[in-house]
């Protein structure tokens, strides 16, 4: 899997306190995707990761050029993160 970073999107997760590892890691252990939306024709994935320190993100992204474009991330709530544990133990 390979990733398009910039300076912006860089940006965005480390407002946010998230590593470009950290979100690379989330998203290559099978994360849980759980919307989409068409934004401005392209096509933006939302979905919760989990890394190896048990770190939720809330993962945004698209695809560009056959890589993952990051857009933003943030950590998951508690709702959301309980869904994850739940839909990823089953």
């Amino acid at each position: 899997m390979e990733f398009d970073w910039d300076r912006a999107n860089l940006q965005h997760l480390a407002d946010h306190k998230i590593t470009s590892p950290e979100f690379e890691q989330a998203m290559q252990n099978d994360p849980l995707i759980i919307d989409f939306s068409d934004e401005t024709g392209e096509d933006r994935w939302y979905a919760l990761g989990g890394t190896k320190g048990l770190r939720v993100p809330f993962l945004v992204f698209s695809f560009r050029g056959g890589r993952v474009r990051p857009i933003t991330g943030w950590d998951a709530n508690k709702k959301l993160q309980e869904l994850y544990f739940r839909k990823k133990g089953e």
